[in-house]
């Protein structure tokens, strides 16, 4: 009885009959606490839990939803805004000293320029 029961809920979640319990957590928990031994799972909306009923005719239930205070890889954290605020704001002062560089050479009569190309060492003004 336990493989023709399997065989039920393997072909029904092929056919999709299980599809909207199957996209949630609490479905995957009872999956990894139960396997094949799930007859059929529906979605109790109202509770926020996935429920099960087992070969046997017992019920079993898991939350559908995660903890929000969970600290889950890849969620952004207070390190993570950091290195961003930090990453933009040497991207914006780059920006900016290389504006200020680039009007200032614009600006500049070709002495200024001469005595620029003179003080930076090895260039010379013919570059």
């Amino acid at each position: 009885m336990f493989q023709a029961v399997r065989h039920n809920v393997l072909q029904a979640s092929r056919h999709g009959m299980f599809a909207s319990a199957r996209n949630s957590v609490g479905a995957d928990i009872l999956l990894a606490r139960h396997g094949g031994a799930i007859y059929s799972m529906r979605v109790d909306r109202g509770r926020g839990q996935v429920v099960a009923t087992l070969a046997d005719g017992t019920t079993d239930s898991a939350p559908n939803l995660i903890d929000p205070a969970l600290k889950m890889p890849g969620r952004l954290n207070d390190d993570s805004k950091l290195i961003a605020a930090v990453c933009a704001a040497t991207v914006g002062l780059a920006a900016a000293m290389t504006a200020a560089v680039g009007i200032a050479f614009s600006l500049a009569s070709p002495e200024q320029l001469a005595g620029f190309t003179a003080a930076m060492g090895s260039y010379t003004a013919a570059m």
